[in-house]
């Protein structure tokens, strides 16, 4: 395999693949970047598969998905047929510092069920991962809808670890005419429930903190456990339960918003007078995630988020960065129009306790 750097521009009469495979069929595929020329080939295949109800709309805007593809810190992959140059997939990654992210895998229908997905989605994807922009990169994440049993297989396959699963995650719906305005999220279309995956690499538990904090609460444990038996690396950690409100006085936090999703993200440690403030600014939206820190301080915090409503779904190693020391996170998702019963799930055998843990939850 040739692995190539985007930063190679190719002659005009050149194709430069960074792989090549061939389907069941025995028809040879090549991936390579995509760049501007290929945004009309994309949105048509998301408009095939999805019509216009894709989570983010600029897929249907060929000059803004134009600019996309452009940048430098994403990286969409093509997968064509070689013999006449048709495109019948794509995907991204997205890097962000140390963190990458996995998103828009999408194969036209007749290429289906060829092997070409699992080629574009996992053994491409990885290719990239390996070319000297991501040497930095310590983790790469991914979400996979809760009744794509198909695309958690992928996922798995790319050697991915599930560390949680949030109800009512992704909002589907026709986007194209919504305007961000400010806590003015897009309304609840069709809601479905999202597994979260993370490849997590060498590098990050050398830069992570081995001292895991968290409230003694059952629930915090099977999340931890549940991802622990995954990472041998966590073997070595030193985990700290503790009861109470102890250092409620500290309060440091981060705040972003997903308009598409209707998702607002906390980071961090918030007092109770603040977090008041915080529900009642944002109780139109579809639902808060709070991802805290698994140090000393966070412990007030996570009893503070079940006093007020929040149910744990998930476990995030290495997520927090702090003077590049890495903790871990809890997730915990808040639901203000207590939107998140509707759990239709299919999912494999490795997903199946945190489907069970989190109906269990989400039923109380």
């Amino acid at each position: 395999m040739q692995i190539v750097s985007r930063r190679q521009v190719p002659t005009e009469k050149e194709s430069i693949y960074f792989q090549k495979f061939v389907d069941k069929n025995g028809i040879e595929y090549g991936l390579r970047f995509g760049n501007p020329k290929d945004a009309k080939a994309i949105s048509n295949i998301f408009k095939e598969i999805y019509q216009y109800d894709y989570l983010d709309p600029i897929v249907y805007n060929i000059e803004e998905l134009k600019k996309e593809i452009s940048k430098n810190n994403k990286f969409w992959v093509i997968g064509e047929l070689l013999e006449n140059k048709e495109v019948a997939g794509t995907g991204l990654v997205e890097k962000n510092r140390y963190i990458a992210h996995a998103a828009k895998v999408v194969v036209k229908k007749k290429f289906q069920g060829l092997g070409v997905t699992t080629k574009i989605g996992a053994a491409g994807l990885i290719s990239i991962l390996k070319m000297p922009q991501f040497k930095d990169v310590l983790r790469l994440d991914t979400d996979v809808r809760g009744v794509g049993i198909g695309t958690q297989k992928l996922a798995q396959y790319a050697g991915a670890i599930p560390f949680g699963l949030i109800p009512a995650y992704n909002n589907y719906g026709d986007k194209r005419g919504f305007i961000v305005d400010d806590n003015d999220p897009f309304p609840p279309v069709r809601e479905e429930p999202a597994f979260l995956y993370s490849i997590i690499f060498k590098n990050l538990w050398s830069k992570r903190d081995k001292n895991v904090f968290l409230l003694d609460n059952e629930d915090f444990i099977f999340f931890y456990d549940y991802v622990k038996s995954m990472n041998k690396k966590m073997n070595n950690d030193i985990l700290i339960l503790e009861k109470g409100k102890k250092h409620n006085n500290y309060e440091l936090y981060g705040v972003s918003k997903d308009y598409y999703k209707g998702k607002v993200t906390f980071y961090g440690y918030i007092k109770e007078k603040s977090l008041k403030n915080i529900l009642k600014t944002y109780s139109n939206w579809r639902f808060i995630l709070w991802k805290i820190p698994t140090t000393e301080n966070g412990i007030s915090s996570m009893k503070l988020a079940l006093d007020k409503g929040f149910k744990i779904v998930g476990y995030d190693v290495g997520f927090n960065n702090i003077n590049w020391t890495l903790f871990d996170s809890v997730i915990l998702a808040y639901y203000p129009r207590n939107n998140c019963h509707d759990l239709k799930i299919n999912c494999t055998e490795l997903l199946k306790p945190l489907e069970q843990k989190i109906k269990e939850l989400f039923s109380s």
